[in-house]
């Protein structure tokens, strides 16, 4: 049977609904799914072993100036200042030249560029060109020295990446092997420092995805043979140390915990919770502000919600750092939702437009492309439109499944939406 709009949006189900209709975007799904291959975020494993509290080798984390300038580089990274995350990881690289931390550190960069549009393949081989540069360099370390404790938590932070990127294409083989030699050394490095609180972000990480993942995504069973059990209880109580009291890794420990809680643990007080840290602690991230309009369309609070996701367009037209078409699309699809909540149809109609020139920008077929056509149709049927409503309900069927468009729109060809 066809919904209403008196439905709960897509993804912002209630505690009593476990929908799959356009939970989230695939890319974001892929990422929560593509943790429990990769065992651990990246950035964890770069970072989490930047703190000197364990008897060890010389190493570039001993020194103060380098951990300095990380700092200040992820602080500018997280504001969406690309430009001057760039400055401050340049001055590693000019004092560490040939060391793997260079390569590592600009990384970040097209990393968080593809985080803004998952979808986007452009930067895939400018990313991965750069993590094959980190092994590289690695390995050359430890040939020479097989205890270079750079040369293991470097390499191991590479893996990791290369795994979370093998994950958003779907190749599945691939993210399990990289993502099993990362789980191998970081407990290496856990070993080395058991008391390290950074280093619970990614343990805590594979902990929780090992064991709730593989029941929730049956197709993922088969490559989750290859790593050791989770424990659910554990991973979040690791994650929430790392939140409190990394160094390194609280924004990506809160991050994870708001995405957990958010679309697996179907909490939405510690999600709100979590989000409002983000908010507060890096207020110019376009990522967390259309978190925090999801979660408030959730709670069915569309007057906040609105008026985070018109910020959201708006600071996109303005061409502010950070907020690309992918980021508006979504702000503008949740726009036409909040209109249609309040039965104002035509008021969605104009969001849905602005969506689709977006979406026809783009040299591929954008998520909110299908999602938004699917919603015109609705829009159109709830002012009396059918004609219109059909076309673009067989424009779906024509477009990239998007969550469930395709099933929808087979049922609104078969009885129109109702309003």
């Amino acid at each position: 049977m066809a919904r209403s709009a008196d439905a709960p949006p897509p993804g912002f189900h209630t505690v009593h609904e476990r929908s799959t209709a356009l939970t989230s975007p695939p890319p974001r799904r892929r990422l929560l799914s593509a943790g429990l291959l990769a065992a651990i975020a990246g950035l964890a494993c770069f970072l989490a072993v930047a703190s000197p509290a364990f008897a060890r080798p010389a190493s570039i984390l001993d020194d103060a100036t380098f951990r300095s300038d990380v700092l200040e580089g992820l602080d500018k990274l997280y504001g969406m200042d690309f430009a001057g995350a760039d400055e401050a990881f340049s001055r590693v690289d000019a004092r560490y030249p040939d060391h793997p931390a260079g390569p590592l550190l600009h990384a970040l960069i097209p990393w968080w560029n593809l985080l803004l549009d998952p979808q986007d393949t452009r930067r895939d081989a400018e990313f991965l060109g750069r993590m094959d540069e980190v092994i590289a360099r690695a390995e050359r370390r430890q040939r020479r020295d097989p205890d270079d404790l750079d040369g293991l938590f470097f390499k191991t932070g590479a893996f990791a990446f290369r795994a979370r990127v093998h994950a958003f294409r779907g190749r599945w083989l691939r993210t399990a092997q990289d993502g099993r030699r990362a789980l191998v050394n970081l407990r290496q490095l856990r070993k080395r420092d058991p008391d390290n609180d950074d280093l619970a972000f990614g343990l805590g990480l594979f902990d929780y995805l090992a064991d709730v993942v593989p029941r929730q995504h049956k197709f993922l069973r088969p490559f989750a043979l290859l790593f050791p059990r989770g424990d659910r209880a554990r991973g979040l109580a690791e994650l929430q140390r790392a939140a409190a009291k990394g160094r390194f890794v609280q924004t990506e420990a809160h991050y994870a915990l708001f995405q957990l809680y958010f679309l697996l643990e179907n909490d939405l007080p510690k999600a709100t919770a979590e989000v409002a840290w983000l908010r507060q602690r890096h207020p110019g991230n376009s990522v967390f502000q259309v978190e925090e309009g999801r979660i408030y369309a959730r709670w069915g609070r569309w007057a906040e919600a609105t008026l985070i996701f018109q910020q959201v367009a708006e600071r996109q037209v303005a061409g502010q750092p950070g907020y690309s078409g992918a980021l508006a699309e979504e702000a503008l699809y949740w726009l036409a939702r909040g209109q249609m909540a309040s039965r104002d149809y035509a008021g969605a109609l104009q969001y849905l437009d602005r969506l689709d020139f977006l979406a026809g920008e783009r040299n591929y077929d954008a998520y909110y492309r299908a999602a938004g056509r699917l919603r015109r149709g609705m829009a159109y049927d709830a002012l009396g439109r059918r004609e219109e409503a059909v076309r673009c309900y067989r424009e779906v069927l024509d477009l990239p499944e998007a969550g469930d468009t395709r099933d929808r729109a087979h049922d609104f060809l078969a009885r129109p939406f109702a309003g």
